[in-house]
């Protein structure tokens, strides 16, 4: 419904954590990928978007942490959504301020929480009422692993098949509370921003003759995964968590030329979690580790972070979904 004046309203959302790995597209306009992906929303890292809008053609603006974003980064933060909004709503424009609670381009999926923030903040301010399901279809154009900030607790985003990328969307598989003892030991190891994004980083896949065996690997194993959370088994999803870790990444490193994202503390801690047999580890493209371990035992884990040289560490429960915070439509 076409609303008059300025509107404003105000979102947050979560930053998740991919357990089954999405790296490679098979359309990069459209951000569809090559394999169905499994994360976990997390709920110590949240991104605050504020939007203001009004009807009618005008320079769209982006702030984040302050800072304007302009030009190629601007296109790729928030251009693809507000066309996605044009379409729907009309024309309109809108400056967009949105603020982290952690470091951005670092690995940790602050452009997902931000686009999730910024889809529900517009989908507010707008008046359209479109359903979780639909936003992150509309997600999924601003960054591929936004669509997963859509919701909470433990999240499925499906690959789909169709080439307009109707059927590519995600849901929640279990809420935040299903395992309630499970946290992420976040391990901030470096703050700055990465060298190759991950969307320039998934266009060298195709170079890698092993991307071929890890999307039969995705596809074989992915029910295990989901079942291994289903019925809370410690060990199995440690296996699999870090399996999963490891094949995304050798794949980064096959390709051509290749990405470095991790870095020294990043494998000192790999071959230590590894051998302590009492949580998982897995990395997006960064150095940062996740590591999952049950309450009881974080403690440990921080120990052994501690000892590889880690020494800004965020512990995290499974968190909920996006939520409007203010709104005077």
């Amino acid at each position: 419904m076409k609303g008059s004046g300025l509107r404003k309203a105000r979102a947050e959302a979560p930053s998740n954590i991919a357990i089954v790995k999405y790296w490679g597209k098979r359309n990069k306009e459209l951000n569809l990928p090559l394999n169905s992906s499994f994360s976990i929303s997390l709920e110590a890292l949240r991104v605050d978007t504020e939007v203001s809008v009004e009807d009618g053609p005008g320079t769209s603006r982006l702030f984040i942490d302050g800072e304007e974003v302009t030009g190629e980064e601007f296109e790729e933060y928030a251009g693809r959504v507000l066309e996605a909004f044009r379409r729907l709503y009309g024309d309109f424009h809108a400056v967009i301020r949105s603020k982290t609670n952690f470091p951005k381009s670092a690995g940790l999926a602050s452009s997902a929480a931000g686009i999730a923030a910024l889809v529900v903040a517009l989908n507010e301010a707008l008046g359209l009422s479109l359903s979780q399901i639909e936003l992150s279809k509309i997600a999924r154009l601003g960054s591929g692993s936004a669509c997963r900030s859509t919701t909470g607790g433990f999240v499925l985003w499906e690959k789909g098949t169709r080439d307009d990328g109707e059927d590519s969307l995600c849901y929640q598989v279990f809420p935040e509370t299903h395992w309630p003892e499970l946290v992420d030991v976040i391990g901030i190891v470096g703050r700055q921003k990465k060298k190759v994004s991950s969307r320039k980083g998934m266009l060298r896949v195709s170079s890698s003759p092993l991307m071929e065996c890890r999307l039969k690997f995705v596809e074989e194993t992915l029910p295990k995964v989901i079942d291994a959370v289903r019925r809370k088994d410690e060990g199995e999803f440690y296996y699999w968590t870090m399996r999963h870790s490891n094949s995304m990444h050798a794949v980064i490193l096959d390709s051509w030329p290749s990405t470095f994202y991790l870095n020294d503390i990043s494998f000192a801690l790999i071959e230590r979690i590894q051998e302590s047999g009492i949580a998982g580890y897995t990395f997006d493209a960064g150095p940062n580790p996740h590591v999952f371990t049950t309450e009881d035992k974080a403690e440990e884990v921080v120990r052994i972070m501690r000892e590889v040289g880690i020494t800004e560490i965020v512990i995290s429960r499974v968190g909920p979904g996006p939520k409007v915070l203010d709104s005077n439509r």
